[in-house]
């Protein structure tokens, strides 16, 4: 569902209730990911920030699919 290549910008346009996870990813960090990483995609914002992509992943595809079930 959610892929690697995929941009931040595409994932929340298609996934809104994915904002919520890239929002805890940027407590993290103490930097606005959707603000300077749009239109990067999952991998080279992990790689950026050393995050654990196929956990990203994950988060992102709970969100995506809980937000489908509503």
């Amino acid at each position: 569902m959610i892929e690697k290549e995929m941009l931040v910008v595409d994932v929340i346009d298609k996934y809104p209730e994915t904002e919520k996870v890239f929002r805890s990813y940027e407590e993290k960090v103490g930097s606005c990911i959707m603000c300077s990483h749009l239109f990067n995609t999952l991998e080279a914002v992990s790689k950026d920030y050393n995050f654990d992509l196929e956990e990203l992943i994950r988060k992102l595809e709970k969100a995506a699919l809980k937000e489908e079930e509503e």
